[in-house]
């Protein structure tokens, strides 16, 4: 049984692709930063705010240890959680990672339509966030499939996901 793991950076269409992914693929979802609210009680902006980044990446490790997969699905991470090698390890263990790819222009299009990112804030945000996509693309680079999403809909980047998907779930015996 194998998992499809979804990663990349902030605003790169992972929870709303793989609600549409999971859907198309008759699996159940898991985004895991929702996973985190539920857990905590308060929203990761508010996780940030008292217990800063470092705070978060912790309970965020957790969680990605904490994941009790009883069938085949499909997991949105945070844009950050495949960057910690711990973090790879474990979700690489549940199945494929596949990388949804934007391009900066198309995340920053994406955030400034209405965000409620944590690390999208402040003056110096955009320079922060391009800056941080860049650090983090080479920890994305090493997913097993990479999705190039720019100018595709939700549909159009599930349809193509779950194409580059079918030989590996099928091998698996998940098709």
């Amino acid at each position: 049984m194998i998992h499809v793991v979804l990663t990349g950076f902030m605003a790169s269409g992972k929870t709303a692709i793989g609600r549409h992914l999971a859907s198309r693929l008759r699996r159940p979802f898991i985004d895991l930063d929702e996973s985190i609210e539920a857990q905590q009680g308060r929203s990761i902006a508010s996780i940030f705010e008292t217990d800063g980044e470092v705070g978060f990446r912790r309970i965020e490790a957790e969680a990605v240890r904490a994941l009790n997969l009883q069938e085949p699905s499909v997991i949105s991470t945070g844009g950050g959680t495949f960057v910690d090698p711990a973090n790879r390890e474990v979700l690489r263990s549940h199945g494929v990672v596949v990388c949804l790819i934007a391009s900066f222009e198309t995340i920053m299009e994406r955030i400034r339509r209405g965000s409620k990112r944590p690390l999208a804030k402040g003056p110096e945000a955009a320079r922060r966030l391009e800056e941080l996509w860049l650090k983090r693309m080479d920890a994305y680079r090493s997913a097993d499939v990479l999705v190039e999403t720019d100018g595709l809909s939700i549909d159009q980047s599930s349809a193509r996901v779950a194409a580059m998907l079918e030989p590996r779930l099928r091998r698996a015996g998940d098709a």
